[in-house]
């Protein structure tokens, strides 16, 4: 173990843990797109930028593990100054299209627009679009609207590191990137629904939930999958007793932050359900 200071409050964390984990053990939240506990670390969206005293630069949270003694301050005024210009160049080519976003109320980007963003903007040029990409069924589970992308890799990182089937990709240079399917071979794997669950934006949305509800009208409540015997963590998300989705509940031991299609899609099938009288066999069925 070795002791850290981080916004004044001092603690004690395993040895090599990242700053973003380490803060959490203070009770600190550092701001994160690209990163993800059940993911390999590229730090490339840069809004978990901490200020470390006696270092001369910004490092970023994900990918700097923690040292003994190490002083570190997230809400500086230099860390404030820089995690708004990262917010206004994310923000550049992103269109404003919360209302009729299925990810409203989720997303990653909304949130941390109103903590760490500007009120206003530098930028004046037309934002970029991707003609054909704004609407379009990459698999049978998941709908993709590459305007919303903000290139942080997750779902590309997802299907080389867990389902291991590199259904995803980066696609062309610059700012003209995009995420497309391998060969344009549809996204269809086991665990395709996952990429969404990873997506900190609305730019990968699981088809038979969207326009379903609003997160905020949704009651979660945790549960276990029905789907075998596994027992994967989840939550269900229902409204006026009617079941809207599953969503993997995070549990190292068991499923870790995911869950299959097979269960994930349960969902449908519980509205279906007769639960208010028992069940009767009919014949030899």
């Amino acid at each position: 173990m070795v002791t850290v200071t981080i916004d004044g409050i001092e603690c004690q964390v395993a040895e090599g843990l990242n700053l973003v984990e380490a803060a959490l053990t203070a009770g600190v939240e550092i701001p994160t797109f690209c990163y993800h506990p059940g993911l390999s670390i590229v730090g490339q969206c840069r809004i978990c930028f901490v200020e470390i005293e006696g270092m001369p630069r910004l490092v970023t949270a994900c990918s700097t593990p923690v040292n003994d003694g190490m002083v570190v301050h997230t809400a500086s005024e230099r860390v404030h100054e820089a995690r708004e210009a990262v917010m206004e160049f994310l923000l550049a080519n992103h269109p404003l299209d919360c209302p009729v976003c299925d990810q409203a109320g989720e997303c990653f980007l909304q949130d941390f627009s109103m903590d760490h963003g500007a009120d206003t903007t530098h930028m004046v040029d037309v934002k970029r679009t991707n003609k054909g990409y704004e609407q379009r069924n990459i698999g049978p589970h998941v709908v993709q609207n590459q305007n919303r992308c903000i290139h942080c890799t997750r779902c590309v990182r997802f299907t080389r590191e867990i389902s291991e089937t590199h259904d995803l990709s980066l696609k062309s240079r610059g700012n003209h990137t995009y995420i497309d399917t391998f060969d344009g071979e549809p996204l269809d794997n086991p665990w395709s629904a996952c990429v969404a669950d990873v997506c900190p934006v609305g730019a990968l949305t699981v088809r038979e939930f969207r326009f379903r509800a609003r997160v905020w009208h949704l009651k979660e409540d945790k549960s276990v999958c029905p789907g075998c015997s596994i027992g994967c963590a989840i939550s269900v998300g229902h409204l006026n007793n009617t079941v809207h989705r599953f969503t993997p509940r995070a549990n190292k031991e068991i499923n870790g932050w995911w869950m299959c299609d097979h269960g994930r899609f349960l969902a449908e099938l519980i509205n279906e359900r007769q639960v208010d009288s028992p069940l009767t066999r009919k014949g030899n069925e």
